[in-house]
């Protein structure tokens, strides 16, 4: 069963068993900032629920770490926050977030006691936009929003806040990172550029609570593979062989 694990004083992550997602909240005096919203309106009633178990206080704010629907399809569970994303959060979301529902409602692996409520998906893409930096408050808890280049997708933005780096999946923990819309060379940078500015601790969006060498690994990882060497299993491989293609051809 998952719980709430205080990282630092009034901020907390959940990992859920179901894509083994990590979940970031703050809380201030008065309000809740709340990152990724799960993978639709059931997860994220559920989510709901847990958040009350921490504090009753109303969600002021919502991050979508990226476009990708296990992160961002419970939005319209939250109509009282502003979500905040990248701008190309936004659009990604906009434009690809059909295509992604269509896909899991014909998706053979998605658990079958879950596909009735992908009916209840309504797209909510983020209202607050950001193109590289903004600063949220929560109370007179600052909170960093940063975006460092492309990676697992175009929009992938990492929350500071007191000790810790929600790094969204970014930072993959327990399985390899996921390249079907990514950018494996200049992921590699992306990385070493975050890797300087990430705090002790690193939430990956799947997976256990990392630190920095752990990244630096992952970059090192990437980039082996980006070489040609076969650090991943050949079905991966193949994907990122495709994506390198599609990042020279400037896709």
């Amino acid at each position: 069963m998952s719980r709430w694990d205080e990282l630092c004083d009034g901020v907390f992550r959940r990992r859920y068993a179901e894509l083994d997602q990590n979940i970031g909240l703050v809380v201030g005096t008065d309000q809740l900032l709340v990152i990724d919203s799960r993978s639709h309106p059931h997860h994220g009633r559920i989510l709901r629920e847990h958040i009350g178990e921490v504090s009753t206080l109303p969600v002021r704010w919502l991050v979508n770490t990226h476009w990708h629907w296990d992160h961002c399809f419970g939005n319209s569970v939250f109509p009282e926050a502003v979500i905040v994303g990248h701008r190309l959060c936004r659009s990604g979301l906009i434009e690809n977030g059909p295509v992604q529902l269509e896909r899991l409602q014909r998706a053979d692996w998605f658990p079958d006691d879950e596909r009735p409520h992908l009916s209840e998906v309504s797209i909510v893409p983020p209202t607050l936009t950001f193109d590289e930096h903004t600063p949220l408050w929560v109370n007179d808890r600052p909170i960093s929003l940063r975006y460092y280049g492309l990676g697992h997708t175009d929009a992938d933005i990492v929350v500071d806040v007191g000790d810790v780096t929600f790094a969204g999946d970014l930072v993959e923990e327990g399985n390899p990172p996921a390249f079907a819309d990514s950018f494996p060379r200049a992921w590699v940078e992306t990385l070493r550029r975050m890797i300087p500015e990430a705090r002790s601790t690193i939430i990956p969006g799947h997976g256990d609570v990392v630190d920095t060498p752990f990244v630096t690994s992952q970059a090192d990882e990437i980039a082996a593979a980006v070489a040609g060497e076969r650090v991943y299993p050949d079905p991966i491989m193949t994907q990122i062989e495709e994506r390198l293609r599609l990042e020279t051809a400037g896709t």
